[in-house]
């Protein structure tokens, strides 16, 4: 399973989903404490080119 990292709008924190439960969505590390300021971060995917 991917872990999925979140990061914060506002100062660019990067947290698991585990943290955003605990702290019920708001960010700890910016002064702005708002909820629902959160992108969800992708994990970058590998491709394969196949030449001839």
């Amino acid at each position: 399973m991917i872990k999925m990292t979140y990061v914060c709008i506002e100062c660019g924190a990067e947290v698991d989903y585990e943290y955003l439960l605990e702290h019920k969505l708001k960010c700890t590390y910016c002064k702005k404490r708002r909820s629902n300021i959160w992108v969800k971060k992708r994990p970058p995917i590998a491709k394969k080119i196949l030449a001839r």
